[in-house]
């Protein structure tokens, strides 16, 4: 599974001009996230209304090493609040306006979709397949994801419950899901089908430091000349 970043237009050398500003901690922690980082497991929601839920999704797929964030607005705006700040710069963020236009993405990029939505056919989370790259998708606080999803994603699962409350929040089950799912995949796959190849990390660091130095397009030239 490659790593296309977002931004096609992000320098090939901007990690190796750029980098040397950062301190020796720093530069060490990007390149340790950067070799943990997957492709193989995707998150999308849709309608997820409360910023803070939105937040608290995108801060587990990072946590967990996910790097592709899916975000469906069926109705209102997607904002996310002052707890993504800062993590929105190390995953990828992408929104669609339509169930079926992010199902074509996904489908179109190699992932089985499952849906997070119980029925008779639904199978339990521990059961969701691993064999092939995956994206779960949750929906909303209140209504769940629309039915379209039921209709058109490969499979719907479901987390197992034993309690009296029958719902959890949706930022508890999207945690508790992409940390089933990269632990089950971590330890049934090698590290080269589930982490980014060192092609892909380099990708990655060069869209991570052009985010994390703004005045790159002015810099990058200069730095060039000088290396010369």
């Amino acid at each position: 599974m490659n790593y296309q970043p977002p931004d096609q237009n992000i320098p090939l050398d901007a990690w190796d001009l750029l980098s040397p500003q950062l301190t020796e901690k720093r530069r060490d922690r990007m390149l340790a996230t950067a070799a943990n980082r997957t492709q193989f497991v995707r998150l999308a929601i849709q309608d997820v209304h409360q910023p803070h839920n939105v937040s608290a999704c995108i801060r587990s797929a990072e946590a967990f090493g996910v790097q592709s964030v899916d975000v469906v607005t069926l109705k209102g705006k997607f904002s996310t609040s002052t707890v993504a700040r800062g993590v929105d710069e190390w995953v990828d963020i992408y929104r669609h306006d339509s169930v079926d236009q992010c199902i074509r993405h996904l489908h179109d990029s190699g992932y089985i979709v499952a849906a997070a939505f119980p029925h008779g056919q639904a199978v339990a989370l521990e059961d969701l397949p691993i064999d092939k790259p995956i994206a779960v998708v949750f929906g909303n606080e209140h209504e769940g994801l629309a039915l379209e999803w039921r209709e058109k994603a490969d499979l719907c699962f479901t987390i197992p419950m034993y309690g009296i409350v029958e719902s959890l929040n949706i930022s508890v089950s999207a945690a508790i899901t992409l940390h089933s799912l990269t632990s089950r995949i971590r330890k049934a796959h090698n590290p080269q089908s589930f982490h980014l190849s060192s092609t892909d990390q380099k990708r990655l660091l060069n869209n991570w430091i052009c985010r994390q130095i703004k005045t790159w397009p002015s810099q990058l030239p200069r730095l060039r000349t000088d290396r010369r």
